[in-house]
């Protein structure tokens, strides 16, 4: 606010930021309880927490192409033991992580910004997608958000009270515990510490600033090796392969040409992509809120150097430790990076609602307004809860319609969410049949079809696609039988963030395959594939139906004799 600003200005302010808090966790509130079934890496997660003693989650690697902290999978399997297998007692941690982390948002920029900077950042931050749809997922990732801001809450205290020991050793403390619960708050202690020893030694020197943080560089040093050492042996040697592949071209480039600081750039434009509203896909509307943001450091660094400093730090170790090939660059695993891209966006919003140019003052403040309008428009037309499968709404239909004999096909993509969710809707092992996924033969799950063969009604489940949907099954079923109706949606929430196309979401149909003249017209050998669907068949690999693709291959299993 500027100079001049009235306490009447400022109260005004201060409602309004905790109106903005008690709307945030009621969205939190939505997100959690009415998310729909466990989308797939979340079945497979839960699967792991559930299916093993706690001595096994914590001491054998996971199964399903999973990895975790082994922090979050002891608090998971807490939980569970506690409240029960449901979906909500499965997604509790991650939804009180969510919301300690909308009040360690808050504590953070009221040591940072201006009171309507405050405002405007904590705006965003209630309201983004990524942080409202961690609330709700079976993942470190809402736990990695809530421990780095509390990291981060720390390590600006310490520098602001002038490094006394009791902070030191409270920052040091806490970080040897939180590298055992989320990797990402690992990456965030250690831009932290680099950053306060800089500032340190800066302000005291070299030796009084040793003297000072010794704490933390050994105390979370050795701890932090601990739980580096225990997470790279905490793979099979299939999934650490595994997770070589699928990262391996997600690592932030050297930055030895301007095409490598251009692909920072469109990534961190991606990441903020959702907050502006509409035209989500437009780079030029969407590097708004990035130029705001490094905008917004810029002024902080004239203002309050050593606090930019250590925020800045946060987002320079994701950069740094990812350019090293040590840590994949993407959305997921870089919540606390892109959170603080939004203090960023705070200041700047702050620095125009406190601007006095004469004339142009309140066209100043009128700005500062309108910059908080897209975020806002995208949770009213987007609405939480966040639905990433349509797997609970076709369940539910088919449940509230199933006849005796009825039978459920589900494609290898959402298989494993139909075979994790089928007893909640009063389904058994047997009313279930997977598609298998083979890469090497595709004809494969047209024979696993042909179990279908003869049946009055088969509800078949399948995969998301461009035209049509995705999966050969479909097709074939076509082909042999009738498709007597399909399903719709039915969910709470937004299915898509973005322009709908006809079939980006999986669809789900009703079949009759008794009539025998229509199935002598194919086999699953003479069936002729669309060529559509080709170029996506011969694009897969060994990897494609790895882990969370084969959810019936245990490799602890194998490993333990079949256990």
């Amino acid at each position: 606010m500027a100079a001049g600003s009235t306490k009447r200005d400022l109260d005004a302010i201060t409602i309004a930021t905790w109106a903005v808090v008690a709307v945030g966790i009621a969205l939190r509130i939505v997100a959690y309880a009415r998310r729909s079934v466990l989308w797939l890496d979340e079945a497979a997660t839960a699967r792991n927490i559930l299916e093993r003693s706690l001595g096994d989650l914590l001491t054998v690697p996971l199964d399903y192409g999973q990895a975790a902290p082994k922090g979050f999978l002891l608090l998971e399997w807490l939980a569970s033991r506690a409240l029960g297998a449901s979906d909500l007692a499965l997604r509790l941690v991650p939804f009180l992580a969510s919301v300690a982390s909308l009040l360690l948002f808050l504590g953070i920029a009221r040591r940072l910004l201006s009171p309507a900077g405050t405002l405007a950042a904590l705006v965003f931050f209630t309201v983004g997608y990524w942080p409202l749809v961690y609330t709700a997922d079976v993942h470190p990732y809402g736990l990695d958000l809530a421990l780095s801001l509390a990291a981060l809450l720390l390590a600006l205290d310490v520098r602001r009270l002038g490094f006394p020991p009791r902070q030191v050793w409270a920052l040091a403390l806490f970080g040897a515990v939180a590298v055992w619960f989320s990797n990402a708050t690992m990456l965030t202690l250690v831009g932290l510490s680099v950053a306060l020893g800089a500032v340190a030694w800066r302000a005291r020197g070299l030796p009084r600033a040793i003297h000072t943080l010794w704490p933390i560089a050994a105390v979370v040093g050795a701890s932090a090796a601990g739980a580096v050492w225990v997470s790279t042996h905490s793979f099979f040697p299939a999934a650490a392969e595994y997770f070589d592949w699928l990262y391996r071209g997600g690592m932030v480039p050297a930055p030895r040409s301007i095409g490598a600081l251009r692909w920072l750039w469109d990534t961190w434009r991606v990441q903020l992509a959702l907050w502006h509203g509409w035209a989500i896909d437009d780079p030029a509307w969407t590097s708004l809120y990035v130029a705001l943001a490094l905008i917004g450091f810029i002024s902080l660094l004239r203002r309050r150097a050593a606090d930019a400093v250590v925020v800045g730090s946060v987002v320079a170790a994701f950069v740094v430790v990812s350019m090293a090939k040590r840590y994949p660059y993407e959305t997921r695993l870089l919540l606390p990076s892109i959170t603080v891209f939004l203090f960023g966006v705070g200041e700047s919003i702050g620095v125009l609602a406190a601007a006095a140019w004469g004339p142009a003052t309140i066209a100043a403040r009128a700005l500062a307004v309108l910059l908080c309008v897209p975020p806002v428009y995208h949770v009213v037309a987007f609405p939480p809860p966040y639905q990433w499968t349509v797997t609970g709404s076709y369940l539910t239909e088919i449940r509230d319609r199933w006849q005796p004999d009825d039978v459920v096909y589900a494609t290898y993509g959402r298989a494993p969410e139909v075979l994790y969710s089928a007893p909640h809707f009063g389904l058994s092992a047997r009313d279930v049949v997977p598609g298998p996924c083979n890469h090497e033969d595709p004809r494969a799950a047209l024979r696993a079809a042909d179990a279908l063969r003869g049946r009055h009604r088969a509800w078949v489940i399948v995969e998301s696609g461009r035209y049509f949907p995705g999966s050969p099954e479909y097709g074939y079923l076509r082909a042999i039988g009738v498709r007597r109706d399909s399903l719709r949606v039915d969910l709470p929430g937004s299915v898509r963030v973005w322009k709908a196309s006809p079939f980006d979401i999986s669809t789900a149909y009703l079949f009759d395959l008794s009539d025998t003249t229509r199935l002598k017209q194919a086999t699953a050998d003479t069936y002729t594939i669309s060529p559509l669907l080709r170029p996506q068949l011969a694009s897969m690999n060994k990897w494609s139906c790895y882990g969370v693709w084969s959810p019936n291959v245990r490799e602890s299993g194998a490993r333990r004799g079949g256990s």
